[in-house]
Protein backbone atom coordinates (compact mmCIF):
# COMPACT_ATOMS: atom_id res chain seq x y z
CA UNK A 1 0.00 0.00 0.00
CA UNK A 2 2.96 2.26 0.54
CA UNK A 3 3.71 2.25 -3.19
CA UNK A 4 0.13 3.33 -3.97
CA UNK A 5 0.59 6.42 -1.80
CA UNK A 6 3.85 7.38 -3.53
CA UNK A 7 3.79 9.96 -6.29
CA UNK A 8 4.72 8.56 -9.68
CA UNK A 9 7.78 10.84 -9.90
CA UNK A 10 9.09 9.45 -6.61
CA UNK A 11 8.90 5.75 -7.52
CA UNK A 12 12.24 3.96 -7.65
CA UNK A 13 13.42 1.14 -9.89
CA UNK A 14 12.91 -1.22 -6.94
CA UNK A 15 9.28 -0.05 -6.67
CA UNK A 16 8.71 -0.80 -10.35
CA UNK A 17 10.39 -4.20 -9.97
CA UNK A 18 8.09 -5.02 -7.06
CA UNK A 19 4.97 -3.90 -8.95
CA UNK A 20 5.97 -6.07 -11.92
CA UNK A 21 6.50 -9.03 -9.60
CA UNK A 22 3.03 -8.59 -8.07
CA UNK A 23 1.34 -8.14 -11.47
CA UNK A 24 3.13 -11.21 -12.85
CA UNK A 25 2.12 -13.35 -9.88
CA UNK A 26 -1.52 -12.27 -10.14
CA UNK A 27 -1.61 -12.89 -13.91
CA UNK A 28 -0.10 -16.38 -13.55
CA UNK A 29 -2.28 -17.29 -10.61
CA UNK A 30 -5.57 -16.09 -12.12
CA UNK A 31 -4.87 -18.26 -15.18
CA UNK A 32 -4.96 -21.27 -12.84
CA UNK A 33 -8.49 -20.58 -11.58
CA UNK A 34 -9.97 -23.79 -10.16
CA UNK A 35 -13.39 -25.08 -11.18
CA UNK A 36 -16.35 -24.53 -8.93
CA UNK A 37 -16.92 -22.09 -6.10
CA UNK A 38 -13.74 -20.20 -5.22
CA UNK A 39 -15.13 -17.96 -2.47
CA UNK A 40 -13.49 -19.93 0.38
CA UNK A 41 -10.62 -21.45 -1.60
CA UNK A 42 -6.90 -21.31 -0.89
CA UNK A 43 -6.51 -20.00 -4.45
CA UNK A 44 -8.56 -16.89 -3.64
CA UNK A 45 -6.87 -16.32 -0.29
CA UNK A 46 -3.47 -16.58 -1.93
CA UNK A 47 -4.41 -13.86 -4.42
CA UNK A 48 -5.88 -11.73 -1.66
CA UNK A 49 -2.51 -11.85 0.14
CA UNK A 50 -1.13 -10.04 -2.91
CA UNK A 51 -3.90 -7.42 -2.86
CA UNK A 52 -6.25 -8.89 -5.46
CA UNK A 53 -9.69 -10.34 -4.76
CA UNK A 54 -10.95 -12.31 -7.77
CA UNK A 55 -14.50 -12.32 -6.34
CA UNK A 56 -14.85 -8.54 -6.44
CA UNK A 57 -16.25 -6.99 -9.59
Amino acid sequence: MEIKRTKKEELTDDDYDHMNKVAGYINRHTAQRPDGDVEDSNWRYSLMNWGYDPCKS
